[in-house]
């Protein structure tokens, strides 16, 4: 789905307040990764810095760091576990969390510790993209492309 130019996936969990997107596997892990509004908020990344494999990340906690030619912070994770992959594409080609949020621009993958728990707190499927969708229009954002 899109709206306001920002592509929104309803098959993803999001944590629209932070813009990260989880996606569960069938393997059990779950695959993490900034949203379309994310990416166009920050602009053109240059610099993505990622948690090592085997770290142990509390929700809500750094899943490593960002850098834009307008911004620099931290990626919050949005499901506690262990880093059991990280985007290694990104140390060369930091920009495709801008040219493919959803796809290769993914960041992390993590083992966790209770999704059931806090999946809770994240919102999917249509009724959470109409969430999503309320809160850009709340906001005045728009992605650019």
């Amino acid at each position: 789905m899109s709206t306001n130019g920002c592509n929104l996936p309803d098959d993803l969990y999001y944590w629209i307040d932070k813009h990260i997107w989880a996606k569960p596997d069938s393997d059990g892990t779950v695959l993490v990764g900034m949203t379309d509004v994310a990416q166009s908020l920050a602009g053109k990344i240059i610099v993505v810095n990622l948690r090592s494999l085997g770290k142990t990340l509390v929700k809500g906690k750094s899943a490593g760091t960002l850098e834009s030619g307008k911004w620099v912070g931290s990626i919050p994770t949005p499901v506690a576990g262990k880093v059991v992959a990280v985007n290694e594409a990104l140390k060369k080609k930091a920009d495709l969390v801008n040219t493919d949020p959803y796809g290769e621009g993914w960041i992390i993958r993590v083992e966790p510790t209770d999704w059931a728990t806090d999946s809770q707190t994240l919102v999917t499927g249509t009724e959470g993209v109409t969430e999503y969708q309320s809160k850009l229009a709340e906001q005045g954002i728009e992605c650019s492309h």
